[in-house]
């Protein structure tokens, strides 16, 4: 048997359709999605058509990402004062492009699933961690790792990082841990123009067990990137786009650079503190500048 595992699509829906495709072409006897489906890439309702099309015929598991509790909570009125600008303009695009469908939808998902195949081992996959969808594994504080060692499932899926690798966690507890990040179909980090897909493979001899395999996919990342223009989306939060197209076509990743630089200017003109949300846009093109990262 052989699963597909995709997570954060983050709406590029192109990467997604190079991905099922491949998966099929693979012989893959289901699929594994690990949240965040929607926002920073352009057009996010193309992308839950192309997965509500695909589960409708084909064996799929969702769970929940940040991605979508943000934008239920943002339905729900628990985060509020997204307006257009690079700070919070793409997640307003993104909910403005969403139907009522597909907040339902997002509120039905949990945050962690189990894998339940007759005749094969069970595993856990999750977003981040277990417990929450911002966690990254195999780090964490040691009450995490205990958190770990004490799951009865051998094998963790998880995304959020962006990058793919498999961990060990070794040591006390029911039994020994293989982590495997699946990485990122919509907004890889260190493969540009490919798409990251995990495909999770059984044994058929001796003790049943998963293996993975990483593959990458190929598919037209200039017309993703061309997607955020003719979308709107580069004019609706300019630098984050343009942080976004950056990424889509180096596999560099500016978000942990550049928003804390802008932060950073702000207070030193200004001496208040105020997170990256609040940062008004002139400092955010001044720290694209910097970085050269501008549409």
């Amino acid at each position: 048997m052989t699963l597909a595992v995709l997570s954060d699509i983050h709406s590029n829906h192109l990467a997604l359709a190079a991905c099922l495709a491949a998966a099929k072409r693979r012989g893959v006897s289901a699929y594994i999605f690990l949240g965040d489906y929607i926002s920073d890439c352009a057009y996010p309702q193309k992308t839950l058509a192309l997965l509500y099309d695909w589960a409708a015929s084909h064996d799929c598991r969702f769970i929940r990402g940040n991605r979508e509790e943000y934008m239920a909570a943002y339905a729900d009125g628990k985060i509020t004062g997204w307006q257009n600008g690079s700070a919070t303009g793409s997640l307003l695009y993104t909910y403005e492009n969403l139907s009522a469908k597909d907040l339902a939808w997002f509120r039905t998902l949990a945050n962690v699933g189990r894998g339940d195949f007759p005749g094969h081992p069970p595993f856990l996959y999750c977003h981040g961690a277990p417990w929450q969808t911002t966690g990254t594994l195999p780090e964490g504080s040691p009450a995490a790792i205990e958190k770990l060692r004490a799951l009865p499932e051998g094998c963790i899926l998880c995304g959020h990082t962006h990058r793919m690798g498999v961990y060990l966690l070794a040591g006390p507890g029911p039994t020994p841990k293989t982590i495997a990040r699946a990485g990122s179909v919509g907004y890889p980090l260190t493969t540009p123009g490919q798409a990251q897909m995990l495909l999770l493979h059984s044994t058929e001899d001796g003790a049943p067990r998963w293996y993975p395999e990483y593959v990458l996919v190929p598919y037209d990342v200039q017309a993703a990137v061309q997607e955020l223009y003719t979308s709107g989306l580069m004019e609706r939060a300019p630098v984050w786009s343009a942080m976004t197209a950056h990424a889509l076509l180096t596999g560099e990743n500016m978000a942990g650079l550049l928003p804390p630089y802008a932060q950073s200017l702000y207070e030193k003109d200004t001496g208040q503190k105020v997170p990256y949300p609040a940062i008004p846009e002139p400092y955010w093109q001044k720290a694209a500048g910097v970085f050269h990262c501008q549409k």
